[in-house]
């Protein structure tokens, strides 16, 4: 594994361990918020390199 892989994996395991401490302090929504915006920008990057590649 390469750095930037163990980056994210530990980004990943702390961004968990974050949504999972709000949702126990009875902060869920706000957890959904953060994963709803972090799905949005992901759906937005796959259109933009579809539409990208479709232009070319």
């Amino acid at each position: 594994m390469n750095l930037k892989m163990t980056g994210l994996i530990i980004g990943y395991i702390l961004a968990i361990i974050f949504l999972f401490e709000l949702y126990e302090h009875q902060l869920g929504a706000i957890s959904f918020f953060i994963l709803t915006v972090v799905f949005f920008t992901a759906a937005y990057r796959q259109k933009s390199k579809k539409k990208k590649r479709n232009d070319l």
